[in-house]
C-alpha cells in the first residue's frame, strides 16, 4: 500500500487514501543480482538472481521457469553446472550453485523462460585453480653417474590439465 504527502512551505500537508500499485503483464527477464567473479568449480557467490519483469521494468509475482545458459565462453569449452533451471517464487529465481569449469575473462550468461525476452548478464571472469601437478618431461634411463637427460619437467594443472601459469605452494 502506497500513500502520499503534500506539503508546500507553511501550509498544513495533506495525506492521499492508501492504493496500491500492481505490476503489468510479463514481459521480459532481467538480472538483479549479476554473476560475480569466481574460482573454476566454486558456486558463483552471491547467488545468480533473475527477475520477470513487465514491459516497464517493474517485477511481477509470477512464478515462470527461468533458466541459465553460458552466452559468452571465452575458454571455447565451459560447461555451465548446477540447477540450471528454476522456478521463480514471487517473480524471482535464485541459482545458488552455478558453476563453470574453465577459466577465462568475459562470461556472460543469458536468462531465458518461454514467451519472455532473453536477459544477458554482464560480463564475469572465471579463474584458474591449481589442482593438480603432471609429469610434461619423462625421466629418462641413465647411468648412476649421469645426470638424466633431457631434465625431468614438472607442471602445475588445473582441473582441465591446462598449465596454471601463476600459482603458489599453498
Amino acid at each position: 500500500n502506497y500513500t502520499l504527502i503534500f506539503t508546500s512551505g507553511s501550509l498544513t500537508s495533506a495525506t492521499s487514501n492508501s492504493f496500491n500499485i500492481t505490476p503489468g503483464v510479463k514481459a521480459s527477464l532481467a538480472f538483479s543480482v549479476q554473476p560475480s567473479n569466481a574460482d573454476m568449480n566454486v558456486a558463483i557467490s552471491p547467488s545468480v538472481e533473475v527477475e520477470i519483469q513487465d514491459a516497464y521494468g517493474n517485477k511481477t509475482t509470477d512464478t515462470d521457469s527461468i533458466t541459465l545458459a553460458v552466452n559468452n565462453d571465452p575458454s571455447g569449452s565451459a560447461t555451465l553446472g548446477g540447477t540450471l533451471s528454476v522456478a521463480a517464487v514471487n517473480g524471482t529465481a535464485s541459482f545458488s550453485d552455478i558453476s563453470l569449469d574453465y577459466a577465462g575473462v568475459g562470461f556472460t550468461l543469458d536468462a531465458t523462460a518461454a514467451g519472455l525476452t532473453t536477459a544477458t548478464s554482464s560480463a564475469f571472469n572465471i579463474n584458474q585453480v591449481a589442482t593438480q601437478l603432471a609429469v610434461s618431461v619423462q625421466p629418462t634411463n641413465t647411468d648412476a653417474t649421469m645426470v638424466i637427460t633431457p631434465a625431468i619437467q614438472i607442471e602445475v594443472q588445473d582441473a582441465n590439465g591446462i598449465v596454471v601459469t601463476s600459482a603458489s605452494d599453498d
